[in-house]
């Protein structure tokens, strides 16, 4: 994660982060795609621990 918030500072797209915002919320960045969006890459979140427990 931290080599794709590196490139995407350089390209001039990342919004906000990396920033470790701890338990349930986790590691997290705001990046915006070609056409404008926002794109959230995150690990760690609880959503992805209750997913794994669930299957």
């Amino acid at each position: 994660m931290d080599d794709l918030c590196d490139k995407a500072r350089q390209e001039g797209v990342l919004l906000e982060g990396p920033k470790d915002s701890g338990y349930p919320i986790g590691y997290w960045a705001f990046l915006r795609d070609p056409d404008g969006h926002t794109l959230e890459l995150s690990y760690g979140q609880e959503i992805g621990f209750t997913v794994e427990k669930a299957t």
